[in-house]
């Protein structure tokens, strides 16, 4: 009896022991690849897709809710499989607005590389018309995954707003082959007095499908207060710096409403002055 007993106590610890052993390594919800990832700070999350082909995963950020004008996007990729982060891989970016009878994609700035602080990849883009009552925007993201050597594309439906105050301006120039132009205001999201970086892109038309970068523009930019009746002194008119980005100084010398009025030239000749965008702070 007291053989059986001892018996029966021995198997009692050696299953408790298998069983601690097998809880112990149950795989928890909370590791590295299963964790939620975190919206980079700053930024908002715009959507999310797969990128079929290439087993991954992109999850698409902005720095604000995406609008008519320059925006950029930055994106994080995953494995689609393991949830694990990619960094090594060649990234494509496209954007394409379908209006049912039509499509049509606008001014783009890719990069292939990713940003190794962040591990980021990243693009730019200007919208050159808002979804409500035009069409459906999608975000064309592709991937080479250098992990498997598989390539891939994956599309996401986004929703484009009308900047308000407008950032963006398009008008034909007759006096430039008729060319029908895209002036984006690319400013920080405040101004302050003082001097302020100024930025502009602008880009033209070719075809619905292109839309290159203009780089022999002049630009005067003139910045005046509305509502007091006068402008500031030593500002520094843009100039072309790499694919059609203009950079120049704003100085403005008291908080309230600025308008910011820029005279386009080319080859001397003036092509308008009839570009306005407005900033208050």
């Amino acid at each position: 009896m007291k053989t059986i007993l001892k018996l029966a106590l021995i198997m009692g610890v050696i299953m408790g022991a298998v069983a601690c052993k097998k809880e112990e390594s149950k795989p928890s919800n909370e590791t590295p690849n299963n964790q939620t990832p975190i919206t980079p700070a700053g930024m908002v999350k715009i959507g999310e897709t797969y990128v079929l082909g290439a087993k991954a995963k992109a999850i698409v950020y902005s720095e604000q809710a995406l609008f008519t004008g320059y925006n950029k996007i930055y994106v994080a990729m995953y494995d689609s499989v393991d949830g694990s982060r990619l960094t090594d891989g060649h990234f494509h970016f496209g954007a394409m607005m379908d209006m049912g009878m039509m499509k049509h994609s606008c001014p783009i700035e890719e990069n292939e590389d990713i940003d190794p602080a962040s591990n980021l990849y990243s693009s730019a883009l200007v919208f050159i018309m808002p979804t409500a009552g035009m069409g459906k925007w999608y975000l064309h993201i592709g991937y080479h995954n250098h992990k498997n050597d598989l390539e891939g594309e994956g599309e996401l439906e986004v929703e484009v707003k009308d900047a308000s105050p407008k950032r963006l301006f398009s008008s034909v120039m007759v006096e430039d082959d008729s060319a029908k132009i895209f002036v984006s205001f690319v400013l920080p999201s405040k101004g302050k007095v003082g001097m302020n970086d100024a930025e502009f892109t602008i880009h033209k038309r070719n075809t619905m499908m292109d839309f290159p970068a203009i780089t022999d523009y002049t630009i005067e930019m003139i910045p005046t207060m509305p509502t007091m009746g006068h402008g500031s002194p030593n500002n520094v008119n843009p100039t072309h710096t790499a694919n059609g980005h203009y950079t120049g100084k704003l100085n403005f010398t008291m908080t309230g409403l600025w308008r910011i009025q820029l005279k386009l030239s080319k080859n001397g000749k003036l092509l308008t002055d009839q570009i306005f965008f407005d900033i208050t702070f």
